[in-house]
């Protein structure tokens, strides 16, 4: 049997305050991020709405697919330049005007501790979207950060509405055994 460290499962399994404290801290901070990336969006929408900021990321991102040291994944996986070949042919057209609202969504949902294994899941997909397309800058760290915060979604809304709704929706510590009727 392997033993858990007990830093790790205080850290990343054990419902108290210490360790609410510090995620508390960790996806607010990673939350506002998101906000912040949302609101600057929304303060110049015009590309957006239209989806040219989109299709002028897949552009690049198709053109630094080239050479003999591409400096985006294409080659090994063919789906991310299929991806990028649909956002740049069309998909930028309904892909722009939602990202705005999907940062401010996952944002939002970070920082009130509302469902936030599943935003830190959102975040980490679009993060990893972006590393994807050859955009390093905050992408990495937002990474790391949402894959921690998924690793310890029992903990990471002990102080917030997690604490609440999340019983009600039922979870795994909650100890309520649900009927399956086949």
């Amino acid at each position: 049997m392997v033993e858990t460290w007990s830093w790790a499962r205080t850290l990343f399994a054990s419902r108290n305050p210490v360790s609410g404290t510090f995620w508390l801290i960790v996806r607010v901070l990673l939350g506002w991020q998101w906000l912040e990336a949302s609101l600057e969006k929304f303060g110049s929408y015009g590309p957006w709405r239209s989806g040219a900021a989109v299709q002028g990321f897949a552009k690049g991102a198709l053109a630094g697919m080239k050479g003999a040291h591409p400096s985006v994944i294409g080659g090994t996986f063919g789906w991310n330049k299929a991806w990028l070949q649909y956002v740049a042919d069309g998909g930028y057209r309904w892909i722009g005007p939602i990202i705005p609202f999907v940062e401010l969504t996952i944002g939002t949902l970070l920082v009130l501790g509302l469902f936030t294994g599943v935003a830190a899941a959102l975040g980490l997909l679009m993060n990893v979207s972006f590393l994807f397309g050859g955009s390093a800058g905050v992408n990495p760290a937002f990474a790391l950060t949402a894959g921690a915060i998924i690793a310890a979604w029992r903990v990471a809304g002990y102080y917030g509405l997690d604490n609440w709704v999340l019983p009600l929706v039922g979870v795994p510590w909650s100890g309520a055994q649900r009927e399956h009727r086949a």
